[in-house]
């Protein structure tokens, strides 16, 4: 069983081991980096990665990154390829094992949205210290390359329209994890610098508006998510 996994990186130096440290463990790893300035290159080569760097001038291209994400995979002649940002963590006790024996092309795991008062400091996985979060929409990030000719993915990757042999399945065991609320202060600060990136394209379609949301927008989702929050592993 092989496994390909596909990301695209700019300045994530704080989420990149945890990244690494999950999928090494059964997966190869591509890494498109958008020009980061901090040590994520570093971390991802020292981690075993493949390290592909592009440039957009400095700006925050949602368009271009979704080029990458419904191309990268075409040449992976793997059984399967994930395609998922530093942030998403595709979960399963021996993933492997539960692909063998699959029914189905496409898979979309159930996925959730992880909170954390305070940012990790674990050295090991990151779900071992964080570990409750609240569902989200999933994505179909989890596929066999040689039977998707495109996947056909929107920006946000939520949405797809798979081309090929597209056979589809919802495995609840198969979960994604969405690190990206880890500590009110890691996000307010991750938000501010992203918005500051953000190209004219990003800003006119509208695309990833929540980095402007404010610190008491962000205060306010902590503490009105925080009653629903349930025990995911």
């Amino acid at each position: 069983m092989t496994i390909d996994v596909f990301t695209v990186c700019h300045n994530e130096q704080k989420l990149l081991p945890y990244f690494l440290r999950h999928y090494s463990s059964f997966a190869n790893i591509t890494i498109f980096d958008n020009e980061s300035t901090d040590k994520s290159v570093e971390i991802a080569e020292k981690g075993g990665a493949k390290v592909i760097s592009f440039n957009t001038n400095g700006e925050f291209r949602e368009d271009t990154m979704t080029d990458i994400r419904n191309s990268c995979w075409k040449e992976s002649k793997s059984d399967w390829v994930i395609v998922c940002d530093i942030d998403e963590l595709v979960y399963h006790e021996d993933l492997p094992k539960a692909l063998s024996t699959i029914n189905g092309t496409v898979i979309m795991p159930r996925m959730f949205n992880m909170y954390s008062e305070v940012f990790p400091t674990t050295q090991g996985q990151i779900y071992e210290e964080i570990n409750m979060g609240v569902d989200m929409h999933g994505k179909m990030c989890l596929f066999k390359p040689t039977e998707i000719k495109a996947m056909n993915y929107d920006v946000g990757c939520h949405n797809a329209k798979p081309e090929g042999n597209f056979i589809l399945n919802l495995r609840s065991d198969i979960i994604s994890m969405h690190f990206k609320q880890i500590s009110p202060e890691y996000v307010i600060s991750r938000n501010y610098y992203l918005n500051s990136r953000q190209s004219e394209v990003n800003r006119i379609n509208g695309w990833n508006w929540h980095f402007a949301e404010s610190a008491e927008a962000t205060l306010n989702n902590f503490r009105d998510t925080k009653p629903r929050l349930i025990k995911i592993i």
